[in-house]
């Protein structure tokens, strides 16, 4: 039996007519699988290699040349030497229980790539991370290479952003893996894709396929999507097998934090352009009978918006009450409040669009990141900020996800999406331990009898809040 790699795919040579996982291909006349059940190949034709425990073997095969594999056996230890918490100690090893394959749901802030960097070590083998964004694809190649550059001759690849160096040890974008993966899929043994949750997306769930890696790690503070798409990751990278809540870690690991939410009332010129706004939008929604908390009548609601004008009228007013709502003007008021109230804390304003964030970094004078601000800016802004020259700044949605953002310990959300997900990374931006002993807070100013009260309600349906006020 010979296994080769080729183009994203495993070709099997001289095999029987009973192997799983594989289709007949006539253009060569051979079995041609997917190359994510490289693993599962071999351990149907009884091959173990010495790099997984491989119990699943059924059949034996004489002899397996083994062409597919280019990954290299690696031998690294972490240059800083910091003993891993409790919980990150029973994440990995829950991990390796699992043959090395699984998710780990940690909140943000706990230190899930310092728990990547004791998988990549433990593992021993080539290995490729991957990552949503180019910030974070810098974040993660400093922090790679602070651990193991100088015991890799080659030392940390980078795959994106206009680099395109791919070594033992290379971190890389979603959108890279997936143009380049059909060309690399053989050379990593261990796939670490941070951000898991983003994989399930029907491009990017061809970068675990395309791949032979028998090791997979998944990393996320918010597993589940709202489309159930996340039931995928058990076959493609494996399941949940580690998870801890914000509050599991709350005060030892983590700030204490309470969250505290604010109701504003609309001014009378608002609130009647936003009932006007907001019975068009409903009398269309009831008449056709939509509940669009539900992602199939949300999408069928999208596509009659596309044909029929009443449909059309009713998105437009539906987006004019949102925008309404999200920027009501004692919003502003109560935001002056608290800023004069958190004038020594580290604050973050998170809204839903950039021309909020831009009103109100003029009108405050607070320095604003989204996502036009290039990198050196928003770098510039970050290490001011972590300096406590700058005390506050104002975001869109740029921060919400994976960006290492230094310690703030008061968060105020004036505008935000439906998404629990959302939520729990806003709330992961106060929650990394600081010296500070004063719990962090995290503020929700809400438009009263709008829209915006059922949208807060159900992006903090299952989400740990302790202390709600």
């Amino acid at each position: 039996m010979r296994i080769a790699f080729d183009d994203g795919t495993i070709l099997l040579e001289d095999v029987p007519d009973t192997i799983p996982y594989a289709e007949w291909d006539d253009r060569v006349d051979e079995y041609r699988a997917r190359a994510h059940h490289y693993r599962a190949l071999r351990a149907w034709a009884g091959a173990t290699d010495g790099q997984a425990t491989l119990d699943e073997a059924t059949t034996t095969v004489e002899t397996v040349d083994d062409a597919a594999r280019s990954y290299r056996d690696l031998h690294l230890t972490p240059a800083v030497s910091i003993e891993p918490r409790d919980y990150q100690q029973a994440a990995l090893a829950a991990w390796a229980d699992h043959d090395r394959r699984g998710s780990v749901v940690l909140p943000t802030g706990s230190g899930k790539t310092f728990l990547a960097v004791q998988a990549i070590a433990d593992a021993g083998v080539s290995t490729l991370v991957v990552v949503p964004t180019i910030d974070l694809m810098n974040q993660w190649h400093a922090t790679l290479t602070n651990a193991f550059g100088e015991q890799l001759p080659d030392g940390v690849g980078v795959l994106g952003g206009g680099s395109h160096t791919v070594t033992d040890l290379t971190v890389t974008t979603y959108d890279s893996a997936y143009r380049y993966i059909n060309e690399y899929g053989d050379r990593f043994g261990l796939l670490v894709v941070d951000e898991v949750h983003h994989l399930p997306a029907p491009t990017y769930q061809q970068i675990p396929e395309m791949t032979i890696a028998p090791y997979r790690l998944g990393l996320t503070a918010t597993y589940e999507r709202a489309d159930g798409q996340h039931e995928v990751l058990d076959e493609l990278i494996g399941p949940v097998v580690y998870e801890e809540a914000v509050d599991e870690l709350a005060g030892e690991y983590l700030s204490e934090y309470e969250t505290i939410h604010l109701s504003v009332e609309l001014t009378a010129e608002e609130r009647k352009q936003y009932d006007e706004e907001y019975q068009i939008y409903r009398d269309y929604v009831d008449t056709h009978d939509f509940d669009l908390w539900k992602e199939d009548d949300y999408q069928e609601f999208l596509k009659r918006t596309s044909y029929d004008p009443h449909g059309r009228r009713a998105l437009i007013a539906k987006q004019r009450a949102e925008e309404i709502a999200r920027t009501a003007a004692k919003k502003l008021d109560t935001l002056d409040n608290l800023l004069k109230r958190h004038h020594d804390d580290r604050t973050i304003i998170f809204t839903a669009n950039n021309d909020f964030a831009y009103d109100i970094s003029k009108e405050f004078i607070v320095p604003c990141i989204t996502h036009q601000t290039d990198t050196d800016e928003r770098t510039d802004i970050l290490e001011r900020f972590r300096s406590g020259e700058y005390s506050m700044l104002v975001t869109s949605q740029v921060l919400d996800e994976g960006i290492d953002v230094p310690a703030a310990n008061v968060g105020i959300i004036l505008s935000g999406s439906a998404s629990k997900r959302q939520y729990a990374q806003r709330l992961g931006r106060i929650l990394r331990p600081t010296d500070d002993r004063h719990p962090a807070r995290l503020y929700e100013i809400i438009a009263e009898a709008t829209m915006e009260q059922y949208v807060s309600s159900h992006r903090r349906q299952g989400v740990s809040t302790s202390a709600d006020s």
